[in-house]
């Protein structure tokens, strides 16, 4: 499911930046990139440097990685096919099994803003070109699945059919898109809560299934459809099985009161109603929020903070009674080479509690 609107300080080892400083004489290397798109980031190796010729040579790697979906990212992972020996790595913790490396983000980098970055870097044994790499993060929404799943459709939010037994969480006005193979029937909705806007395709047309739904009032409704097939039709019907697609929609009222709060008030207790909204203001030096456990506050919109150099502002929706922490902390582009710098960490926490 895609959403159309819309990163803890760890030193790096000492014995890292050794291995660099202790390698043969790096020659410098013009251009020599590689990049690809997959799952909500993407990744991007640079040679830096090589030394040497053929296996007994060696280079520098440095990749960096983006988070192109609409939503903050909490973990990625980078994939390629790797072509020598990693003989140190910083900043990720990079793995290698049946000729597959893998690179998973610190402690202190997996969270990335929308269009925000973060790099990680490598030895490696031999000279080879900068390898091709996958990326993939669990940037979402708090409603799940993924930011591939997103149609032209203009929604605010679209489900496919990996989101069958979802729920979504919509702000009366918002848009539901509904994208489904030909196969399956319209879409039913019950109740008025959504209200429809448009609807094309799925069987027996044999073009793809799209519906448009508005949020139109509070309440919860289910969105379903239904598999079928000529065959099923017939006398006797075959027995192929059908299958039930059903997403579960919430409808908030925006009308809700707003709480503000800002870096004063750090460690404070928040309460607020289902359909509040909690703003968040803080200086751009903090990154965006991670709201924790999930299900009680949806996120509406988050823009700014590091490393964009804007101001952070974020949105919450209050979408079920509990309790939840919203938290951020403070990061800066040198915290992040290969020999970090010691600026200190500042930590944000907000807790909310949430009733009907």
């Amino acid at each position: 499911m895609s959403v159309s609107r819309r990163v803890r300080l760890a030193s790096v080892g000492v014995a890292a930046a050794a291995t660099l400083l202790a390698a043969p004489v790096l020659l410098p290397m013009m251009g020599g990139t590689a990049s690809a798109a997959v799952g909500g980031c993407t990744a991007t190796a640079t040679i830096q440097s090589q030394w040497g010729s053929g296996a007994s040579g060696g280079e520098i790697v440095a990749v960096t990685v983006t988070n192109v979906s609409p939503q903050p990212s909490t973990t990625w992972s980078v994939t390629w096919t790797a072509t020598g020996q990693v003989l140190s790595a910083w900043n990720a913790t990079v793995t290698t099994s049946g000729g597959t490396a893998t690179a998973v983000n610190a402690s202190y980098n997996g969270r990335l803003a929308p269009a925000a970055s973060t790099t990680f870097g490598m030895q490696l044994t031999g000279t080879a070109p900068a390898p091709v790499m996958s990326c993939a993060s669990d940037a979402a929404p708090p409603t799940s699945i993924s930011p591939s799943s997103s149609s032209s459709s203009g929604a605010d939010v679209t489900v496919a059919l990996g989101d069958s037994t979802q729920r979504v969480t919509l702000l009366v006005g918002q848009t539901l898109g509904v994208s489904l193979p030909s196969r399956f029937t319209p879409t039913t909705v019950t109740g008025p809560a959504l209200s429809p806007v448009s609807t094309s395709g799925g069987y027996p047309t044999g073009q793809p299934l799209a519906a448009l739904y508005r949020a139109a009032a509070p309440g919860t409704v289910d969105v379903t459809s239904v598999s079928d097939d000529p065959c099923l039709h017939t006398s006797p019907p075959c027995t192929i099985p059908v299958q039930l697609w059903v997403v579960h929609v919430q409808v908030l009222s925006s009308g809700g009161q707003t709480v503000t709060v800002t870096t004063a008030d750090n460690n404070h207790a928040v309460s607020l109603h289902v359909g509040d909204t909690l703003a968040v203001n803080l200086p751009n030096m903090y990154v965006p929020p991670r709201v924790s456990p999930a299900g009680v506050l949806a996120a509406r919109d988050v823009a700014g903070g590091y490393p964009t150099n804007q101001p952070l502002v974020a949105h919450y929706v209050a979408t079920a009674p509990g309790q939840a922490d919203v938290s951020s902390y403070t990061d800066y582009a040198c915290n992040h080479d290969p020999t970090p710098c010691p600026a200190p960490i500042m930590t944000w926490v907000i807790h909310v509690t949430v009733t009907a």
